[in-house]
Order: structure tokens, then C-alpha cells, then sequence
């Protein structure tokens, strides 16, 4: 059955399959491939508000928008409304679409200082900050949050509700405590009370790994929308075949091996274009490494990865590695933890 478009503060979008903002994976060349493959809407890496404001190189490099790639969120994370109203002001200037903001990041350097899940625990300072940056900017803000801090002080339906109050277009909600960090499974039951609290958008996030499992619960009204993050590293196509089953109920095959082996040379060719050859190669040894752990042999392949220097080390890895065929298990799956929420 066709799904009606998801409707952002305004921001019609092609698809109700999102892309999380995941740290160093996606960047303007992820965001180009993602976008291609059908989600609706690709978001910058997480970017510290402060490190904005400052005029960090760093941090302003992560807000690029090239025109070629819309629509792009911004991802910003910080715990002082005036700094993140400012930060969201340069982001929408470079040309962010909507911007989200990280109520979910477990890692220790983000929540010692006040950030991410920790300023998620007080409702009434995430209003406030989030107050700030709705008044700032002409377009949507969205927050990414868990359920809570632990399972004994769940309060996702109520930091829904506040900050709907103040203006939030819609909230994602990963469907675990900060304690659990990446452990265990995602409750979807306290996702769906989330959309029961509030009248924007909810999107759900965790352990969406096949389109059966997204498509099911955009059917049951638990959620508008569903993110996917990790259960699409090392199989990118994943993003194509969750959008096709939710929003038209499609059904596409998995790809064959040759076709992850090909996007894995267009993704580390495009990185290349937009970084310089020996950056690229170095961001792209991870993805590199995901791909060669997928074909049989992988071992005898897998050491060479780090001595990858120039574009042809790749192709006669991916060479190597598409004689080899894929592993009986089926695609590899990345155990991988980002500052995404």
C-alpha cells in the first residue's frame, strides 16, 4: 500500500526512511549515495554548537551543503540556548533544511559536559534550549532523543510533550536508555507511547535491520517513520529496499555481491573527489574492511587493508575480493557505536 509523504514543520519529504547523523560516517559523500538510494532526509554529522560558534574549522567543514544533495539536516549538540539558537543560525546560512538536535548521544565526553542524553533529563532545560532555537530559524527543529536515562526514569513521552509545546516539528526516539548505550534491544513498545503523547511526527530508531521489520512498524501506527544507522553499514542498499517496502510495499532482493563490491568503489571514488586521495583513503579503509569481511577468505584480504595507499589498492582489493565470492553467512553486518543518539 502507498504511504502518504511525510510532512516535517512544512518539509515534505520523498521518504519515510531516514538516515541517522552518525559520527564519521555521514559525510557529503555518504549523504550523496544515501539520498540517491531513496531516504527521505540525510543528516550532517554531529557538530558541537560551541565548536560553531567559535568558528572551529573543523566544525564548520562538517556544515557543508552541496547543492546536488537536499534534503540535509544539521545535527548539533550542546546545553546553552544561546550558543545553539546562534549555531543553528549558521547552519540554516550554509543551507540546512531543518536542524536536529542530539538529546541522545550516551558517549561520556558528550554527556560529561552537560550534552546529549544528560541535558535530556531535564525537561524543563531542554525546553529552554530548544525554545531558543525554534525562535531562531525559518525551518523545522527536530530533537533525537532514548527513552531516558535508565529504565527507571523513562521520560520520553513527557520530554515529547514539552517540547512539542515550544515548537518542535517532530521527535525521533531510539528505543534505549542511555544505560543500555548499544546493548540489549530496542523497545518499540516505548517508542509507540511516544507517538501516543504528542501530535507531531515521531520517527523510530533501533535494530531496524531488514525492511520487514521497518515496514511493520510504520503499519502498526507505532511510528511516522523509522531511521536507519547501523543495520545499513556495510550494505548500503539497505537504505533502497527499506524505503521501496514502507513506503510503496515493495519487496526488492537483496543485491547480488557484485553490486555491494561496485558501491563500495563508487563510495570510496566519491571520497576521493571530495576529500584528496590520501584522506579519502584513510576515512575509507573502515567501509574497505566491511566489504572484504563479506567475501569468503576474507582473512587473507583483511591485513592489506591498512597498507592502502592509492586508488588502485582498492580496486585490486575489491578485485580480489569479487573473485573470492560472498561468505555462506550472507552479508556482514559492522558492530559499530557512533555519537549519533
Amino acid at each position: 500500500m502507498q504511504q502518504s509523504r511525510l510532512v516535517i514543520g512544512g518539509l515534505e519529504l520523498s521518504s519515510r526512511v531516514l538516515v541517522a547523523p552518525m559520527a564519521g560516517i555521514t559525510d557529503v559523500p555518504f549523504r550523496r549515495i544515501a539520498s540517491c538510494l531513496g531516504a527521505g532526509l540525510v543528516t550532517t554529522e554531529m557538530v558541537s554548537a560551541e565548536a560553531v560558534v567559535r568558528s572551529n574549522e573543523a566544525a564548520i567543514a562538517l556544515l557543508d551543503f552541496p547543492a546536488d544533495t537536499d534534503p540535509v539536516a544539521a545535527q548539533v549538540v550542546g546545553c546553552d540556548p544561546s550558543v545553539m539558537a546562534a549555531a543553528a543560525q549558521l547552519a540554516v546560512e550554509r543551507g540546512a533544511r531543518l536542524v536536529d538536535v542530539n538529546l541522545g548521544c550516551p558517549v561520556r565526553k558528550v554527556v560529561g559536559i552537560g550534552n546529549g542524553a544528560a541535558l535530556a533529563r531535564d525537561i524543563a532545560a531542554t525546553a529552554k534550549v530548544l525554545s531558543a532555537m525554534v525562535r531562531a530559524v525559518p525551518v523545522p527543529v527536530t530533537a533525537k532523543m532514548r527513552l531516558g536515562w535508565d529504565h527507571s526514569s523513562i521520560n520520553a513521552p513527557e520530554l515529547g510533550r514539552a517540547l512539542e509545546g515550544v515548537g518542535v516539528a517532530a521527535v525521533t526516539v531510539h528505543g534505549r536508555t542511555r544505560a543500555q548505550a548499544y546493548q540489549g534491544r530496542a523497545d518499540w513498545g516505548e517508542i509507540a507511547r511516544v507517538k501516543e503523547a504528542v501530535g507531531i511526527p515521531v520517527i523510530g530508531s533501533g535494530d531496524v535491520d531488514s525492511p520487514e521489520v521497518a515496514a511493520a512498524h510504520v503499519a502498526a501506527g507505532d511510528v511516522d517513520g523509522v531511521v536507519l544507522a547501523r543495520g545499513m553499514l556495510g550494505d548500503f542498499h539497505m537504505i533502497q529496499r527499506v524505503a521501496a517496502m514502507v513506503d510503496r510495499g515493495e519487496q526488492i532482493a537483496p543485491p547480488p555481491f557484485a553490486a555491494r563490491i561496485s558501491m563500495t568503489a563508487e563510495h570510496l571514488s566519491a571520497l576521493c573527489d571530495y576529500y584528496g586521495e590520501h584522506r579519502a583513503l584513510r576515512i575509507g579503509r573502515k567501509y574497505l574492511a566491511w566489504t572484504i569481511k563479506g567475501c569468503k577468505g576474507a582473512a587473507r584480504l583483511r591485513s592489506r587493508v591498512q597498507d592502502v595507499s592509492a586508488r588502485a589498492d582498492v580496486d585490486e582489493l575489491l578485485t580480489l575480493a569479487l573473485e573470492s565470492g560472498p561468505r555462506e553467512e550472507g552479508v556482514f553486518l559492522p558492530i559499530f557505536t557512533s555519537g549519533e543518539g
